[in-house]
């Protein structure tokens, strides 16, 4: 597959989520140009409130041209565009985002075998948005100039395969590379939020947590003791607590909503979200790497190893534990009602929290994506002290669902645990982001009433 080569593709994959042609090497042929239209239709959660987006994306490509230096090397010409309008299904409001542009390769240069350095380059407009008047709201425009690593396999098969990103040269405006797109839906679409203003980020050694970690305060917070939301993230967004790695927290799932005005202002609970450094020794997990449910195995390899904190890939129990105990402390919030939740290695931290400390400090947790089966095994009815609400997609991939139906269907079938306390939802549709649709707004479950409906003793 020669995805690599859609730079404009590339592109407006990245900042939009779209659906994108693949190429598969009988496809890339010699010769075009081909084209190829894709439309879609799909509602998205990623912003914190349910978003209809209906588009249509097109895309050609000619191959072909050999280097005359390399005969192996081929250079391709792609040109892309795209239109999707959004709308609030809700309020009816709607906005246009679209975009056209060029790729060409320019030169490829040999670095070994059949490893070529490509400078390709993507000229145009790939990133506009309009709000429903058709006023040019952000545009990116001017020149992309890629360095990457491809192998051409030595032969006059123009299909080939990545090997590294190098770099980018920027060259003109490029909004849309600094400003979330949620927050261009919170601005045109969106629900009414100013969750952006209250949020902020606490690097590491700035307060007495031992995490650098990311802060919500809702509107309510001077008036009483607020619930308190412990979120702990996946592992796309660990970090070693900096200011600049803190900035990973907000490109997923809760802080991400708050960040872009996402998170109703009406929801009373203090949000902070710990950030977990991931440094690992890469051979104690590296037999994962190809299995099926890699994820799995890498949060089973943690558990045997005894979540050493640090030193783990996901959240350990100790580091959950501490921080709550700072938070505690350290905010105007009611011990007796604090909450747990988490996304994939956050899922799996909230399961080994859970099943180390019981309800010493949380009154509810909802993990979600996450391997709850060492829970199970080690914990077993111990599990049952804190009414706990598991998520997971039918179609993870990367964490095998049974991670969340085992330990849940053991809670109900042998320790007599009863269905709100020991809850499951598992989405015949989803795969290992089966996140967004649980925490979102317009959820099929409202996760935060539930949640404040449990309280410690």
């Amino acid at each position: 597959m020669r995805a690599t080569r859609k730079l404009c593709a590339v592109v407006g994959a990245v900042a939009l989520g779209l659906s994108t042609v693949v190429l598969s090497p009988a496809t890339a042929a010699a010769g075009g140009p081909e084209v190829f239209t894709d439309s879609y239709a799909e509602q998205s959660f990623e912003c914190g409130y349910p978003i209809d987006i209906a588009g249509e994306f097109t895309y050609s490509v000619a191959t072909g041209t050999h280097s005359p230096r390399e005969p192996d090397a081929f250079f391709w010409h792609e040109r892309y565009s795209f239109r999707e309008v959004w709308t609030n299904p809700d309020t009816g409001a709607w906005f246009v985002i679209r975009g056209t542009s060029v790729g060409v390769d320019l030169t490829a240069t040999p670095v070994e075998d059949n490893v070529y350095e490509y400078t390709q380059v993507e000229a145009g407009q790939p990133f506009v948005v309009e709000d429903s008047t058709g006023r040019v709201v952000a545009r990116d425009r001017g020149v992309l100039r890629f360095r990457v690593l491809l192998d051409t396999g030595g032969d006059d098969d123009p299909a080939d395969e990545f090997v590294d990103f190098l770099g980018l040269d920027i060259g003109g405006p490029h909004p849309s590379f600094d400003t979330d797109i949620c927050m261009y839906a919170a601005d045109l679409i969106g629900i009414g939020s100013t969750s952006s203003q209250r949020y902020s980020v606490h690097p590491a050694g700035s307060t007495g947590s031992p995490l650098g970690y990311a802060e919500y305060l809702p509107p309510s917070y001077e008036e009483s003791p607020s619930p308190l939301l412990v979120f702990l993230h996946g592992a796309g967004e660990s970090g070693d607590g900096s200011a600049d790695a803190l900035g990973r927290l907000a490109e997923q799932a809760i802080p991400r909503y708050i960040a872009t005005n996402g998170w109703p202002d009406t929801r009373p609970f203090v949000v902070l979200a710990p950030q977990h450094d991931d440094t690992i020794q890469e051979s104690d997990y590296e037999h994962c790497f190809d299995l099926a449910f890699p994820g799995s195995c890498m949060m089973m390899a943690q558990h045997d190893l005894g979540n050493a904190s640090p030193g783990s890939f996901c959240a350990t129990p100790d580091e959950v534990h501490s921080f709550i105990a700072y938070a505690v402390a350290a905010y105007n919030v009611d011990p007796s009602r604090v909450y747990l939740t988490g996304l994939s290695c956050g899922g799996y931290g909230t399961w080994e929290y859970l099943a180390t400390y019981g309800d010493a400090q949380v009154a509810a947790a909802i993990p979600i994506a996450g391997e709850g089966r060492p829970a199970w095994e080690t914990a077993g009815c111990g599990l049952a002290s804190v009414p706990t609400w598991a998520f997971h997609g039918a179609l993870d991939d990367v964490v095998d669902p049974d991670g969340s139906i085992v330990p849940v269907t053991g809670l109900r079938s042998q320790c007599g645990v009863v269905e709100e306390h020991a809850g499951l939802t598992v989405y015949p549709d989803r795969d290992h982001d089966s996140w967004n649709v649980t925490y979102a707004l317009g959820a099929p479950v409202d996760i935060y009433t539930w949640l404040l409906g449990h309280t410690s003793p």
